[in-house]
């Protein structure tokens, strides 16, 4: 009976943070270059918030926060930020093969939670 309880404790906790996270927006703090060359570095600035009270939105603090940028043909890069290093969160990541065609911002997990740039 301890065993199931445990599990079912687990579960409402990882609901909890999901719940939580509900409407986070990703917000770009700094445009991406347009024509970054692969393999070369760039720094990514971002923050996220979430619905607060009376439609207000507060800054969402979590470790394990990361940006992935996407290249051509299904490339990508990730750089995770550091622990207790935000909000706002800022990253230096490697340019995926063919350039930055996409980014996708979230925070690791079993599963990633990933957060719509807005």
């Amino acid at each position: 009976m301890k065993r199931v309880a445990c599990v079912i404790v687990i579960a409402l906790t990882a609901a909890a943070g999901a719940a939580a996270k509900q409407g986070a927006e990703a917000h770009l703090l700094a445009a991406l270059p347009k024509h970054a060359v692969p393999g070369t570095y760039v720094v990514v600035r971002w923050s996220v918030d979430v619905p607060g009270p009376n439609g207000t939105r507060e800054g969402l603090s979590a470790i394990g926060m990361f940006v992935r940028l996407v290249g051509s043909g299904g490339a990508s890069t990730t750089a995770m930020s550091r622990e207790n290093a935000g909000p706002p969160y800022s990253v230096r990541v490697r340019v995926p093969r063919g350039g930055i065609l996409g980014v996708r911002f979230g925070v690791a997990g079993s599963t990633p939670l990933y957060f719509p740039l807005k």
